[in-house]
């Protein structure tokens, strides 16, 4: 969990402008013709507006049902304040709402619960409860917006925690917004959940809207008065990352990951990103790591293979390990960067060689007899993970074996998890189970093909 106060410096704007992981953001498509209903949650007044005062508009321009709640008022934004009672800046912030609603989507369904500032975790059940009623019959047609539920701030986290377990109760859609994340975070942050991130850009009209709300909400974008207590609570460091030209919104469930011909082009962009960012970002001398290829090395069921094909290889740490066990091999990854760290590690193994591909679409050349699947599978929506069966099937030689190895916690962003993988491998009809050894953290599991050639 991450500490920060929201006086400490924040990180620039431009740090993260700057930076690759941002360029290579999905964007966000929404189908708005699925879409009956827009629910945007705010822990405060205010939140509605820097998180999601853009796609707010675009849903209301498409005819969507929008309905706002906003979970408290925000009465404790300034607790030393020795000119404002809590109940003046409940009442200032609620005049402050409505004008800002007024300006992005006039008579918009805003309810206000008044839950307690600052104690919204102790209510999340009754935040939870309110979600999920609003939501249409159903859920499926609904699209729950919320703050982040790792944002950093109580609040936040708990609205966002009550959005999750509501969207998980109706069947909705949800997309979480950062508010604090930009403040307290960076390109480089491991909390960042980077895969997860989608950009919304903001049509020239919607930005300006968005702007002129901000600038609705004065008592967190301005001084109350001059009196110790009574600071600016949101420094223009911190508002710079809200008058950018789109919005950001994190997809947890991969629900909105690219899809088609959109897809490879994306994957090998966040990636190369991701190694752009450190050469080893998996850190393969780790004791997990370590553990895991010594794991997966003792359970292949022979001592040498004549063609191995390891799918999605990253910087060849397993793919040097394997290669003492077969005759050729050939790894494959969707990075160019993690692919020419994986040339430099076995530039002296002969035997390996290494292809920048994306699988399953560029599928390599050749016939093998062990396929090694270690944790790449959620990397694949479910559809093209039984394209890559297939291909395996096609092109394998006699007894071959199919080596599946995969983190069990959740993956941020991405179609699938890893025992999520693990059921469609065990329930395709083309692979027969051989082994399998499961921890709390990973799967490792062995397969052959049932139909061998």
């Amino acid at each position: 969990m991450v500490t920060f106060t929201h006086d400490q410096e924040a990180t620039p704007e431009a740090d993260w402008l700057e930076s690759p992981r941002v360029s290579a953001m999905a964007e966000l498509g929404i189908d708005w013709d699925t879409v009956e209903k827009l629910i945007v949650v705010a822990a405060h007044p205010d939140d509605e507006t820097l998180g999601a005062a853009g796609l707010l508009q675009r849903a209301a321009d498409h005819g969507v049902s929008v309905e706002v709640l906003v979970a408290t008022m925000g009465e404790k934004s300034h607790p030393r304040s020795t000119t404002h009672t809590p109940e003046h800046l409940a009442a200032l912030r609620t005049i402050e709402l409505q004008k800002a609603l007024a300006v992005l989507t006039p008579g918009v369904n805003c309810r206000t619960l008044r839950l307690p500032d600052g104690g919204l975790s102790e209510h999340t059940r009754d935040l939870e409860h309110e979600i999920a009623t609003a939501a249409t019959p159903g859920g499926a047609a609904t699209l729950i917006v919320a703050p982040w539920s790792a944002d950093g701030h109580t609040d936040h986290d708990a609205a966002g925690a009550a959005a999750t377990n509501a969207a998980a109760l109706t069947g909705s859609l949800l997309l979480e917004y950062p508010i604090w994340m930009w403040h307290w975070g960076s390109p480089a942050h491991p909390n960042v959940p980077w895969p997860a991130l989608r950009k919304f850009g903001l049509t020239p009209k919607e930005h300006a809207l968005k702007a002129a709300a901000m600038s609705s909400h004065t008592s967190q974008i301005a001084p109350l008065s001059d009196n110790a207590g009574d600071e600016t609570l949101l420094s223009p460091a911190l508002l710079a990352h809200f008058g950018r030209s789109f919005e950001t919104f994190i997809d947890m469930a991969g629900k909105f990951t690219p899809s088609g011909p959109r897809y490879p082009a994306w994957l090998g962009t966040q990636f190369d990103a991701v190694h752009a960012d450190g050469a080893e970002p998996w850190d393969p001398q780790s004791w997990y790591e370590t553990r895991k290829r010594s794991l997966l090395l003792a359970a292949l069921p022979r001592t040498l293979y004549q063609s191995t094909l390891e799918l999605g290889c990253s910087t060849g740490a397993l793919t040097a390990e394997l290669a003492p066990r077969s005759r050729q091999i050939t790894g494959v990854d969707a990075s160019a960067e993690a692919a020419a760290s994986a040339k430099l590690r076995l530039a002296t193994i002969e035997h390996a060689h290494i292809l920048h591909s994306t699988l399953p679409q560029e599928w390599p050349p050749g016939r093998f007899d062990l396929f090694v699947l270690s944790e790449t599978g959620y990397y694949f929506t479910a559809e093209e993970l039984s394209e890559v069966v297939g291909k395996m099937a096609a092109s394998a030689l006699p007894d071959t074996c199919v080596a599946a190895c995969h983190w069990r916690h959740p993956i941020a962003g991405w179609p699938l998890g890893g025992d999520d993988v693990h059921r469609i491998l065990r329930n395709d009809a083309r692979l027969k189970l051989l082994a399998a050894y499961t921890e709390e953290d990973f799967l490792l599991e062995m397969f052959c093909f049932r139909d061998a050639p």
